[in-house]
């Protein structure tokens, strides 16, 4: 006797609670208010000035429907610059959108000194391969006087191979590894690695070119 199989009954999807609707809701209103800001943002008035806060204002609206944000003010700073960003249209500039005086080493000083530590990593290396530290010396600071680097003070501009030999020493004097120079030595001493079985000569081509590829991307602040 032949049967046939019954259909599955379809699932039935429960309703949506009250909750799922206003989180929805909340999410629709901050979607739309940044899409209006973002408009506000492109269309350029005031510098896009008028965009940016109107996204504080929503962003602002929608953190409020949330308790734990109103009960603990997480939301202070975002309101703090908001209020600030309306103030300039009063022609006052509060103290979070003033320029804070710099303090300590400029960026420029963190990133020479950086260099010194890569510099002292590529003679490290360089001597691994045989080369002798009056070679790895200079070779070091061909590549540095190659690249437009100078010397940071003194009357003598040129980078030198003493001046690659000061860089070394300073590095192994930083016991602590408490510098910049120390610690981008020991940055690159992990991170540059070469393979097993590399011929000499290739392996100090990887290393100054690697000094090359640093110094590139550190001279346009550094000098």
């Amino acid at each position: 006797m032949c049967t046939t199989d019954k259909a599955e009954p379809e699932p039935q999807c429960a309703p949506a609670s009250r909750e799922d609707i206003a989180l929805n809701a909340a999410f629709d209103f901050l979607y739309g208010g940044l899409r209006d800001a973002k408009k506000l943002f492109e269309a350029g008035d005031s510098a896009g000035r008028e965009g940016a806060i109107h996204a504080l204002e929503t962003v602002l609206k929608f953190l409020s429907r949330f308790q734990p944000i109103l009960d603990e003010g997480l939301n202070a700073p975002l309101a703090g610059l908001s209020n600030a960003l309306l103030s300039l249209d009063d022609g006052t500039v509060l103290a979070l959108l003033k320029p804070v005086q710099p303090r300590g080493r400029s960026r420029a000083s963190a990133f020479r000194d950086s260099l010194k530590g890569a510099a002292a990593f590529t003679v490290d290396r360089l001597c691994a391969t045989g080369r002798i530290a009056p070679d790895a010396h200079a070779d070091v600071a061909q590549v540095l006087r190659d690249a437009g680097v100078t010397a940071a003070r003194g009357r003598f501009p040129a980078i030198t191979s003493r001046t690659v030999r000061g860089w070394c020493q300073e590095v192994a004097a930083d016991i602590g590894r408490r510098g910049d120079a120390a610690q981008t030595f020991d940055l690159m001493e992990k991170e540059c690695l070469v393979a097993d079985g590399t011929a000499p000569a290739d392996i100090r081509r990887y290393y100054l070119g690697k000094l090359a590829g640093v110094i590139r991307a550190t001279r346009g602040t550094e000098q």
